[in-house]
C-alpha cells in the first residue's frame, strides 16, 4: 500500500458480505490485494447470518486477535462490539454498510482506502459505549418514528440503499406515523409527553447516514443526549425534518432535549426500538453510559 507501515497488532477482518446490499464485499475485494501486496498478516471472517458478528468476534479474540476491523455497517459493528474483550481488544472501522453513521462521529473517512490506511497511523482512542436493557450500543437508540423509518430503509426497501433509502423511508412514514404517550426519566428528572412521535438517545452525533440528530453529542464526554419530538401538524413536522438535515432542529418548539448518564423510557403501548439502525425489541428501555469502555483506531 502507498504510504504503508504495518498493522502493529494481530488483526482479524470481519466482513458482512450483505451489508450495503453487497457493497462491503465489493470493497473487500478491492482492499485485500493491497493488504497482500504489503505482506501483512491477518485473518478474514465473513458473517453468515444476523448476530454472527458477535460469535466471530469471540472466536477471533480467543485465537489471539487484538485488532478487530469491521467492514460493514453500524449493525455489523454493533454485533462485533458485543463480542469483544474490552480490556484487550481494539476496533477498526472500514465503512461498507447502508448508513455508517458512527464513523462520522469519529471522523473516519468514508473512503474505504483512506480508512484502511488510517489503521496504520491512528492511535487508539477511548470512547464511551451506551447500554440498553443490558446490551451495548455505539451510536443511537431510537423509539417510534425513526425505528419505523429504519425498518423501511434497511428491511423493506428492495430498490434503494444508503442515504437515499433513509430519505425515501423518512418521507414515506412522515405523513402516516401517529404518536404515543411516553414517560422519560433523565437521571432524576421526569418528562411526560402525551404526543411523542419519536425519542432518540445518542452517544454519537449521526444516524441514518448523514442525519446529525445530536449535533452537541460527543463520544467521549461520559453523557447521553436525548432528543424527544412531539407530534405537530404535517407542515410543522415537515419544516422540522428539513431543519434536521441542516442541523438547525434543536431550537424547534416541538423538541425537548436533555443530557443524562441514566435514562428510562416507558410507554403504555408496544413501541419499536432500533439500536444503531437494527430493529431490536420494544419499550420499556433502561439506558446508561459506560465512559471510555471501548478502544478504537480513529483520527484524534
Amino acid at each position: 500500500m502507498e504510504g504503508e507501515t504495518t498493522l502493529p497488532y494481530k488483526t482479524a477482518f470481519i466482513i458482512n458480505p450483505r451489508a450495503g446490499r453487497g457493497r462491503s464485499l465489493r470493497v473487500w475485494r478491492r482492499l485485500e490485494p493491497l493488504l497482500q501486496e504489503g505482506g501483512l498478516s491477518y485473518s478474514v471472517h465473513q458473517t453468515r447470518f444476523p448476530g454472527d458478528g458477535s460469535t466471530i468476534a469471540e472466536q477471533a479474540r480467543s485465537n489471539g486477535a487484538e485488532l478487530l476491523v469491521v467492514l460493514g455497517g453500524d449493525g455489523t459493528l454493533l454485533e462485533v462490539v458485543n463480542g469483544l474483550d474490552f480490556k484487550k481488544n481494539i476496533v477498526g472501522i472500514i465503512p461498507g454498510g447502508t448508513g455508517n453513521g458512527f464513523r462520522r462521529s469519529l471522523k473516519i473517512p468514508g473512503d474505504s482506502y483512506q480508512a484502511l490506511l488510517g489503521l496504520a497511523v491512528w492511535n487508539p482512542r477511548q470512547i464511551d459505549l451506551g447500554t440498553i436493557n443490558g446490551m451495548y450500543f455505539l451510536n443511537v437508540v431510537g423509539f417510534g418514528f425513526d425505528a419505523a423509518v429504519a425498518k423501511l430503509a434497511t428491511v423493506d426497501n428492495k430498490v434503494l440503499r444508503g442515504y437515499p433509502a433513509y430519505v425515501t423511508a423518512f418521507l414515506a412514514k412522515l405523513a402516516t406515523f401517529g404518536s404515543f404517550p411516553a414517560t422519560v426519566t433523565c437521571d432524576k428528572e421526569t418528562i411526560e409527553e402525551q404526543k411523542t412521535i419519536l425519542a432518540v438517545v445518542s452517544n454519537g452525533r449521526y444516524y441514518g447516514g448523514q442525519l446529525c440528530i445530536a449535533p452537541q453529542a460527543k463520544v467521549d464526554d461520559g453523557k447521553l443526549d436525548i432528543c424527544l419530538v412531539r407530534k405537530t401538524n404535517y407542515a410543522n413536522t415537515t419544516t422540522l425534518a428539513v431543519k434536521a438535515f441542516f442541523k438547525k432542529h434543536l431550537g424547534h418548539n416541538a423538541i425537548l432535549t436533555a443530557t443524562a448518564k441514566e435514562i428510562t423510557i416507558n410507554a403504555p403501548e408496544s413501541i419499536p426500538v432500533h439500536i444503531d439502525g437494527e430493529i431490536l425489541g420494544e419499550l420499556p428501555a433502561k439506558i446508561s453510559i459506560r465512559p471510555g469502555l471501548l478502544t478504537v483506531l480513529a483520527p484524534p
